[in-house]
């Protein structure tokens, strides 16, 4: 990277800080943000974009700071989805199986995200059919902004970027409107069952629907009592600060990914010639952190100081990205962006909430918080709403929903790196069957495994 190139870097997050300043100002003043719950990141992102070269022009960017924004999420990204594996702590034999609900919600946010696909790519074959043409690649942002929110959806434009087509930018961008319709829909059902529920005295935990924490409404926490922190110190600072330690651990399996990718594209590896960098360097996370947890030196590391890394990653490309969408050309794919989000809430929402109260053992309301607002948001998106129907957890609603979590992060980072290829070469209609395939799988397993359950609760 040249000097001019670095410069062209800094000024970019510059701009990116001081709009994620003055999200963060807003949010906690304006009350239409409050009750809409928008991250900072979001506000800032959208002054920046309506205030920018692409709408307004009031606030004066080049070419080349838009370009850099617009590029930022897809490099950045492989920061976020290395450190997955990092601080993972080892389940002991058999205790898995014991939490059923846990993996009964997995495999149904799992399905969903695969009718989430599916659904995404129908509409593609439909529009393409009536004459209403989108983009060949048209489909995955809605699982993509739904159930991975912009912190995935940011990885879209450098997917599509590196299989050679040319309407990434636009596809980041409908990433981004999907996150965004979805987050504020999943959280306005989400309160909105919560309610009704507690009303009906369906909720174990909540005696008042309207007790919603302060600081969730404002997103700052301004009792410096209250301030949880941030996470351990496993370092002494005149070695090595704990932060750059962790840094320097994600930066390891990120450099290796680099060079895993440049050879197999130096080669023409088959079947992984198409993946990027932050696949490698995901496995490679895989493969670095039960070494480190061997040798004894995961006590050096904080699974809070790596959520803080991710955390902050995450704000400054969602920020980036969508302050650089291209407004005009995304707004010529309404009608298919409308279609699809409509049909994504459809297949979405009454399927947890049905199958979670016909499933789940107890607690059900509490439970189908998180996977709602995860399908539709992101997993904070979850926690948020699950804190709502259960402010003092005492429920295992968190507990569960993060090992379901889990286990549907497997399929989706499977699928990020097998679905852009294939709807590539394949195309829209085969993309359909394939995903399709999975959740008519996921059905039935689902099916099995219930029926094991109930055995099992007889015996």
């Amino acid at each position: 990277m040249s000097g001019d190139q670095f410069d062209l870097l800094l000024k970019t997050f510059a701009i990116v800080g001081v709009l994620l300043l003055v999200g963060t100002f807003l949010r906690a003043k304006v009350k239409i943000f409050q009750q809409l719950y928008l991250p900072a990141c979001v506000i800032g992102g959208a002054i920046g974009l309506i205030l920018g070269p692409r709408v307004l022009g009031w606030i004066p960017m080049s070419d080349a700071i838009m370009n850099t924004a617009s590029n930022m999420p897809g490099k950045l990204f492989s920061v976020i989805i290395a450190a997955m594996p990092m601080c993972a702590m080892k389940l002991k034999k058999g205790e898995l199986f014991k939490r059923i609900d846990a993996l009964t919600m997995g495999i149904i946010i799992t399905m969903v995200a695969a009718l989430q696909f599916a659904a995404g790519f129908l509409v593609n074959v439909i529009c393409n059919s009536i004459g209403q043409n989108v983009y060949a690649g048209y489909g995955s942002e809605l699982m993509m902004g739904y159930c991975g929110g912009y912190g995935v959806c940011a990885t879209i434009g450098n997917a599509f970027k590196s299989l050679g087509q040319n309407y990434w930018e636009v596809a980041q961008g409908i990433g981004m409107t999907f996150s965004t319709i979805g987050m504020i829909g999943g959280i306005l059902i989400g309160i909105a069952v919560i309610n009704i529920k507690a009303r009906k005295k369906e909720t174990h935990y909540l005696a008042d629907p309207n007790s919603i924490p302060k600081e969730m409404k404002l997103g700052v926490i301004s009792d410096p009592n209250e301030q949880p922190s941030a996470g351990k110190q496993t370092t002494s600072g005149g070695s090595i600060d704990t932060i750059a330690l962790h840094l320097a651990l994600i930066m390891l399996a990120v450099g290796i990914g680099y060079i895993i990718e440049y050879f197999v594209v130096k080669y023409n590896v088959p079947g992984l010639c198409y993946m990027t960098c932050w696949f490698y360097a995901l496995i490679v996370m895989y493969i670095i952190w039960p070494v480190v947890r061997k040798l004894g030196w995961d006590k050096y590391f904080d699974a809070n100081i790596k959520s803080s890394i991710q955390g902050f990653v995450t704000d400054f490309i969602v920020t980036a990205a969508i302050m650089s969408m291209p407004l005009e050309a995304i707004m010529a794919y309404w009608l298919p962006i409308l279609i699809t989000a409509i049909l994504g809430f459809i297949i979405t929402v009454p399927p947890i909430l049905f199958l979670d109260k016909h499933l789940l053992q107890e607690d059900w309301v509490e439970k189908s918080m998180g996977p709602l607002g995860m399908m539709t948001g992101d997993f904070i998106t979850g926690m948020m709403l699950t804190r709502m129907v259960d402010p003092d957890f005492k429920s295992n609603a968190i507990a569960d929903f993060s090992i379901a979590y889990s286990i549907n992060t497997f399929y989706c980072v499977a699928m990020l790196a097998v679905v852009y290829p294939y709807v590539v070469t394949k195309g829209a209609m085969s993309a359909c069957l394939f995903t399709f395939s999975h959740a008519v799988i996921l059905a039935g397993i689902l099916v099995v495994f219930s029926i094991w359950v109930r055995r099992r609760k007889a015996v």
